[in-house]
């Protein structure tokens, strides 16, 4: 997303917002919503695609948090995504998505999904995802690259075969050859349970429990500037000590899984 586009989006949403009194901005393009304040909401809105990621819009994620991460008056940053869905992870449909992984050479920097993986832990801010609906392949790998993520009880998680860099970090080396060989569904609670979400909301209080930890979150940036940034990049440092390189080799599955045809059915 260029410069110019993303002052146009935010002047309308600041001149369309009902909300002045609150002092946020709103933004929407085509396929991404982003709510602009202290609380930064980024939505993806393909709700009939489940909120699959194509490479338009994965660019453009990579675009806005990178400026988010820049921001000194952001304090916390929340994903989320519009219809049923969290999301339904990459969009096959979408060509250039799918001849992303064979288009250069072994290099995660040029591939979005691993751009944002990399910057949602680089970034000085808290990221929360909001988990709803179906949450599979790249969009599990943003709620693994997110800080915190809150689910309905009624999501629905499923990685992809290839989810080497988090996944045993999170739940142990026995747990993820489980998961990865199952490939199949997993529920919210058994999410939780295993440490992959930070908790699974009340039924129909996945807002209200991620914006009160959103809150919770910006009060404490308020009040200890910079705390938070230095304690997630101590808490990164520790678990996560060679992200390059592991997001690298899952960039390497990746292209061997799309050789081998090693895909969930296209249609959740």
């Amino acid at each position: 997303m260029s410069s110019s586009r993303w002052d146009r989006i935010r002047d309308a949403g600041a001149r369309e917002s009902t909300r002045g009194a609150r002092e946020r901005r709103f933004a929407v393009s085509k396929e991404l919503i982003i709510e602009d304040g202290p609380i930064t909401r980024l939505t993806i809105n393909r709700p009939e695609r489940h909120n699959a990621i194509n490479t338009e819009v994965g660019e453009e994620m990579v675009d806005v948090v990178t400026r988010v991460g820049r921001d000194p008056t952001v304090q916390v940053l929340i994903l989320g995504g519009t219809g049923k869905s969290f999301s339904s992870g990459d969009d096959r449909t979408d060509e250039r998505t799918m001849s992303a992984p064979h288009s250069a050479p072994f290099n995660q920097g040029r591939y979005p999904y691993h751009q944002l993986q990399t910057l949602l832990r680089r970034i000085p801010q808290p990221v929360i995802a909001e988990v709803h609906g179906y949450c599979m392949g790249s969009g599990f790998d943003l709620m693994l690259a997110s800080d915190f993520a809150i689910a309905d009880p009624d999501s629905k998680l499923r990685l992809v075969i290839t989810a080497t860099a988090f996944l045993p970090k999170y739940v142990g080396l026995k747990h993820a050859w489980r998961l990865i060989l199952d490939d199949g569904f997993t529920s919210a609670q058994e999410a939780a349970d295993l440490g992959l979400i930070t908790k699974v909301a009340a039924p129909g209080a996945l807002a209200e429990e991620v914006n009160a930890l959103a809150e919770r979150l910006a009060e404490i940036g308020r009040a200890q500037h910079g705390f938070l940034g230095v304690l997630k990049e101590s808490l990164n440092r520790s678990f996560l000590p060679a992200l390059d390189d592991d997001l690298r080799m899952q960039l390497i599955g990746s292209r061997m899984r799309d050789l081998y045809g090693l895909h969930p059915p296209a249609d959740a």
